[in-house]
């Protein structure tokens, strides 16, 4: 309708303002930060603790670069990419 934002304009909207958090920084306003959470979630199958510190950082470097793919997906979604946004 005439006058009404679409969603890619408000999400457009809130990435120039810095208002959207991305994926790693949502994951890390959950109360624990990301590589905790990663570490929590093996340890209830892994009691080696070398193994466990690796398995734990090769998921969140995953993670970290899911959440960097992720928002330039959200640039690209919205038409920020290349213009300087974010």
């Amino acid at each position: 309708m005439e006058g009404q934002l679409t969603i890619t304009d408000y999400l457009k909207s809130q990435i120039e303002l810095k208002q959207v958090m991305d994926l790693t920084e949502w994951i890390n306003h959950q109360g624990k930060a990301q590589y905790h959470q990663v570490k929590d979630i093996i340890r209830e199958f892994i009691s080696d603790e070398e193994l466990l510190d690796r398995m734990t950082n090769k998921v969140s470097v995953y993670i970290l670069e899911q959440s960097m793919g992720y928002a330039k997906y959200l640039r690209r979604q919205t038409g920020l990419e290349g213009n300087g946004g974010c």
